[in-house]
């Protein structure tokens, strides 16, 4: 399982790291029982502000993450810890650096091709597939 984490974490740095300065969010994901595994990379929040969301959701503070549908509708919600894996070089808004992180979704389903994770009620953040 550690061997199948860090390859999908190679592989979405080497993404990031042959992009310029174009905002990326990417997503690799797979199934474990009725949980959707996902290594996320985004540019939309810092490694520092990534490791604060993961504190204030263990916390009880902030909502846990959602995957919704384009429509809004939930396919999963969060299970179990927001794993906070490394900074990245990729950065959205202005934003010098990104992040990448794993987290579980109860879902049956994988998502395929895209995704959309509700951070928090302000911040819905489209993923696509890695290839």
């Amino acid at each position: 399982m550690k061997i199948r984490l860090a390859v999908a974490a190679l592989a979405l740095s080497v993404a990031a790291s042959t992009a310029s300065a174009a905002c990326a969010n990417r997503f690799v994901a797979r199934s474990e029982r009725n949980q959707q595994v996902v290594t996320l990379l985004t540019g939309k929040l810092t490694f520092q502000e990534a490791q604060e969301l993961s504190k204030r959701i263990e916390a009880g503070q902030s909502p846990r993450l959602d995957w919704v549908n384009d429509a809004g509708k939930s396919m999963g919600r969060q299970f179990g810890e927001l794993k906070i894996v490394r900074p990245m070089p990729v950065g959205c808004d202005g934003k010098t650096s990104g992040v990448v992180m794993i987290v579980s979704f109860l879902a049956i389903q994988p998502p395929v091709k895209k995704m959309n994770v509700k951070f928090d009620a302000d911040t819905l953040v489209a993923f696509d597939q890695q290839q």
